[in-house]
């Protein structure tokens, strides 16, 4: 909701600043509540420069990351549709092969039995594919403007979609001061409670950018089907030896971010392994 306000106060000459507002403490646990009080809060808050800001995207970054959320939405709708209508199935005592529903030609199958209730799932499906065929073509477009985007699709595992959200949502690489800050950013990070001398490490970070979580922990395991022997297999095969399949994954996500990272502040594209660096007695001397 704060897009129409921050716009339209920009473009009144107004000097905007965007408070996060998970962070800005000070309102969040006051006992009194009123936009008055906030106001005083946050012009108090501000003049001690300590007001907790949040980046403020560009309008065509933000067109963009609506545009990845749309499709990732219309995605979750095929899915909870066509997991719906497998149960119908199940309910009538009807057996089907897996992944039917996924392929348009044998979808039409269903319309055979004469159910309408199965009959109502494969109509939904056809309207989401074809939703999701426009927003894949908009991406598309997309991806081939963006000179991150296609630098990023040069590691293995990720693809144009993946390509796209990740340029959209982390670009500008350098407003992150580090990898530190981009891990926990994108929620790869565990929650840390510290006491004295003691410190205790508990579960991944829940105030993050759960999309880019999700799309990092899918991309890391196409990545290592396709490139076994890379750091980012590694990671997440000694992790999932040490502490189990899921502490793995998300061991190889964060491993994958690093990767990313990487190709997005040097703007090359990936190489399998590090580039290394001219000793300093590669260069012979030459005799006057």
């Amino acid at each position: 909701m704060w897009e129409h306000f921050h716009d339209a106060a920009v473009a009144a000459g107004a000097d905007v600043v965007l408070s996060h507002p998970y962070k800005t403490r000070l309102i969040a646990d006051a006992s009194l509540k009123s936009d008055k009080v906030d106001s005083e809060a946050l012009a108090t808050l501000l003049r001690l420069r300590a007001l907790p800001t949040a980046f403020v995207p560009s309008e065509g970054t933000r067109a963009l990351r609506r545009l990845v959320r749309e499709r990732v939405f219309y995605r979750k709708q095929f899915k909870a549709v066509a997991n719906h209508t497998y149960a119908l199935r199940v309910a009538k005592g009807v057996p089907y092969d897996d992944g039917i529903l996924g392929l348009k030609r044998r979808r039409e199958e269903l319309r055979s039995l004469h159910l309408p209730e199965v009959e109502r799932g494969p109509d939904r499906l056809v309207e989401l594919d074809r939703a999701t065929r426009v927003l894949d073509d908009a991406i598309h477009a997309a991806f081939l403007e963006s000179k991150e985007a296609q630098l990023l699709e040069s590691i293995p595992g990720i693809g144009a979609l993946t390509a796209v959200t990740l340029a959209a949502f982390l670009c500008p690489i350098d407003r992150f001061k580090g990898l530190d800050e981009l891990s926990s950013y994108c929620g790869l990070c565990p929650t840390n409670h510290q006491t004295a001398e003691t410190s205790y490490k508990g579960r991944l970070k829940s105030d993050c950018n759960r999309l880019l979580r999700w799309i990092l922990v899918e991309a890391s395991y196409v990545h290592r089907l396709h490139a076994r022997g890379s750091y980012v297999s590694r990671i997440g095969r000694r992790g999932a030896r040490r502490k189990g399949a899921k502490r793995g994954a998300i061991d190889a996500a964060r491993a994958l971010l690093r990767v990313v990272y990487a190709v997005l502040k040097r703007g090359t594209p990936y190489t399998p392994h590090a580039p290394e660096r001219p000793s300093c007695g590669s260069e012979t001397a030459t005799s006057p």
